[in-house]
């Protein structure tokens, strides 16, 4: 009955008004879409099987800038080989069937735990194309298997971010009793010093949850160090990621317009030049003509 629980995408009665679920790629996804016009697209994970209902300040967050959010529950039972790199692969597929329904060229990824690590996975393996704008990687946990993290002296290369063109964000908590200190967010930060890094100390892996996730994850990664600790590093977090986002999408559309202004200067100068030159031209062949008269005149004289 609880792995039933655990490994069920859609919770009966748990959908928000106006969130709309479907199938995309396969992949069973929950679509949030914003009141106002859509400014941006961002794919929100879950920790491992952990509802997205209880990310929901998150999801709110994200409306609030008019981003239209794709909301991926993250069942690590379901498939058992190769689960995180599957996922990750089907991330850009998905907006790929996604991007002319919502017209946008681009995406931003916000995970938490195992979702923060496949959010990571997704930009150092399959964003050939360069889509992803942002990456908001909370707390995750780069176990089962180890994919960025290995010791220096196993022999494994650890897979990198450095060519990503993402921005990286990754936030660490330094909590959680299953989680080995050399799988953090801040030894994934370590090897990868272009990414970002927030300490997010004296509070618990589940803070970025709604009522801290579900009880017996809440038992396993600690409480932090007290209820407002947890809430102002709650409330910094929700800023963070309006922030960031915001600001990407004004970068972006002032990108768009400078391109739009530049392209129609250039049409316009392109424009003045070819009738200058036509006026030039003109103006040879009624000097030519000039010429040929007045050397008529001087035989006739």
């Amino acid at each position: 009955m609880i792995m039933d629980y655990l490994g069920t995408t859609f919770i009966p009665g748990e959908d928000p008004v106006g969130s709309e679920r479907r199938t995309v790629a396969d992949q069973p996804v929950i679509i949030y879409k914003p009141n106002g016009k859509v400014s941006g697209l961002t794919f929100v994970l879950t920790a491992a099987n952990i509802p997205l209902s209880k990310y929901q300040s998150i999801i709110n967050a994200l409306l609030s800038i008019n981003h239209a959010v794709v909301g991926f529950f993250i069942n690590v039972t379901r498939p058992i080989a190769n689960n995180h790199r599957m996922k990750a692969e089907s991330i850009p597929v998905i907006f790929s069937a996604l991007k002319s329904e919502f017209q946008v060229n681009n995406y931003n990824i916000v995970g938490h735990s195992v979702g923060g690590k496949i959010a990571l996975l997704t930009a150092a393996l399959y964003d050939d194309g360069n889509f992803i704008r942002n990456v908001i990687s909370l707390d995750p946990v780069d176990q089962t298997p180890v994919e960025f993290t290995h010791a220096k002296d196993s022999g494994v290369e650890n897979l990198s971010l450095e060519k990503s063109q993402a921005d990286i964000t990754i936030t660490f908590t330094d909590s959680g009793y299953f989680i080995l200190k050399s799988h953090t967010g801040r030894e994934i930060q370590k090897n990868n010093p272009s990414t970002k890094l927030i300490l997010h100390r004296n509070t618990c892996h589940m803070v970025y949850c709604d009522d801290g996730g579900l009880l017996s994850w809440k038992a396993l990664t600690g409480w932090g160090s007290s209820a407002d600790r947890n809430k102002v590093v709650k409330e910094q977090t929700l800023q963070l990621i309006k922030d960031t986002l915001t600001k990407s999408s004004i970068a972006g559309n002032a990108s768009g317009a400078m391109n739009s202004v530049v392209g129609k200067a250039k049409k316009s100068v392109t424009g003045k030049i070819s009738e200058a030159k036509e006026m030039a031209n003109e103006t040879q062949k009624k000097g030519k003509s000039y010429v040929g008269m007045a050397k008529a005149f001087n035989v006739m004289g």
